[in-house]
Parts: C-alpha cells; sequence; structure tokens
C-alpha cells in the first residue's frame, strides 16, 4: 500500500477466473506492467491472476528510498493471502527481484508451482562489495541506470524508475544472500525463463537455481532473443505459452 500518488498504468491488478491462481511479482524500481501481459494471458485461458504493486514503487524514486526487502515480501505475502481467498491450487512466478520474492515464498510456504523470470541468485562480486559498505553510509543515494538500461526502456516501454537506491538495493543483497542457502529446500514443480542475451551473471543465476533446488519436475528454458526485460521484448508470447502450458499440465485447469 502506498500514501503517494501512483504512476499511470502502475497499479496492482486482480483478474478473479477459476480456483487455480497465479501471483505475478515485478522487480526492482519496476511495476506491475512488467507482468501485466501475463497476467491478462492467464486470466483469458481462466486462471486468476494477481499482481501486487510492491512498496515505494510506481510512485517517486524518494519513497522506495525508505523500503526494504520485508516490506516487498510482506506485501507479496499479502497478495497470496488475498488469492487463497478465491483459489485451491497456487501458483508464484517472478520477474527479476520479483522472482527472488517468489523463491523466498517457495522457500517458506507449500506452492502447486514456481515460474522465474530473469532471477538473480546474488549481484556481482563489486556490486555486493559496494552496497555492502555504500549503503549504510549513503543512504539517500541513488545509482543511475545505465545508457543501455535506459535506451532498453524507451524501446520497450517499461514504466519504471530511472535509478537504483542504494539502501534498498542492499535489503535485496541480503534477500538474495537468505535464499542462495535455502534453494535445495525448494521442492515444488519449478520453470526458469531466462533471456539468454541478458547479462552472464544472469545466466549463471538461472543455471544456479536449476542445480540448487531439490524439485524433481523443474525447466530451464532460455529464450534466444531476449535480454532482461523479456516480458516486454519479441518472445513474450512464447513466455506467456510456456507459463500456461506449465500451469496446465500441473493443475486441474480445464
Amino acid at each position: 500500500m502506498t500514501s503517494q500518488e501512483i504512476m499511470p498504468g502502475a497499479n496492482p491488478f486482480f483478474y478473479k477466473k477459476s480456483k487455480v491462481g497465479c501471483l505475478l511479482c515485478h522487480g526492482y524500481t519496476g511495476t506491475p506492467d512488467e507482468v501485466h501481459n501475463i497476467g491478462k494471458y492467464l486470466a483469458g485461458k481462466g486462471i486468476t491472476t494477481i499482481a501486487p504493486l510492491l512498496p515505494g514503487h510506481g510512485t517517486t524514486i524518494e519513497e522506495l528510498l525508505t523500503k526494504t526487502a520485508d516490506d516487498w515480501y510482506a506485501e507479496y505475502c499479502y497478495a497470496f493471502n488475498w488469492l487463497e481467498e478465491h483459489c485451491e491450487e497456487f501458483f508464484v512466478c517472478g520477474h527479476s527481484m520479483g522472482g527472488a520474492l517468489t523463491l523466498r515464498f517457495a522457500i517458506e510456504h507449500k506452492v502447486n508451482g514456481i515460474i522465474t523470470l530473469a532471477t538473480p541468485t546474488k549481484l556481482r562480486f563489486i556490486h555486493r562489495a559496494f552496497l555492502a559498505i555504500a549503503a549504510p553510509i549513503f543512504k539517500n543515494a541513488v545509482h543511475k541506470k545505465n545508457k543501455k538500461e535506459k535506451i532498453s526502456q524507451e524501446k520497450h516501454t517499461i514504466l519504471c524508475y530511472d535509478g537504483y537506491p542504494i539502501a534498498p538495493a542492499n535489503s535485496l543483497r541480503k534477500l538474495l544472500k537468505y535464499n542462495l542457502t535455502r534453494l535445495v529446500s525448494i521442492s515444488a514443480p519449478l520453470l526458469i525463463l531466462q533471456g539468454s542475451l541478458d547479462d552472464k551473471w544472469l545466466l549463471k543465476s538461472a543455471k544456479t537455481i536449476f542445480e540448487s533446488v531439490s524439485s524433481k519436475d523443474k525447466e530451464l528454458v532460455f529464450l534466444e532473443n531476449s535480454s532482461h526485460s523479456l516480458t516486454h521484448e519479441s518472445e513474450k508470447e512464447k513466455i506467456n505459452e510456456l507459463i500456461y502450458e506449465f500451469i496446465r499440465k500441473r493443475s486441474k485447469i480445464e
């Protein structure tokens, strides 16, 4: 929840359909718009979908400065509780940081299936070291996104902030550290989607998730023409189909 005015197009969404439900979650500095295409597609196939707007997102970057991964996770759990009131089978799906929150939820709760998209298991070493040192000192600092990221955002009309607040990013680092040592506890069916054109450390993260979980039913799919913003890029319809088929085969959806 937020007291700030929400950007146009950044609202959370909920489509009530069948007793099969899927929680979708956006990434750091992003909005539910990242996963809205998936949500609408699944709803069209009869699956109930919900996506929260994580605290500090979709308003102003100053509001995000005051938030942590615990705030985001609390909102994630609130959204799942809402879904639980309407459904009997539960799937969880997240993009980037949203995927990290999804993994934490799957570590701590029982679900019917898990989908991650471009999800990190840890940041680059230089970024981890920088955040650990700088975040406690420069609590209001914002790292501007590079030219490549800004061009991608404009090209794919991605609704997000133009910088990364340092202090909240440090709490994301801690979230990833928490997940990494506990991935082995995940045994639910798992679909990992990763753009082949994404940064190498994220490609490695996809493989780490696949190799670390205990799930017997698991699949790692690389999208050859996609980068980090894969839900907005040329293979987005293929992604919708892959997610739907994953859920269909593991649920009672007709």
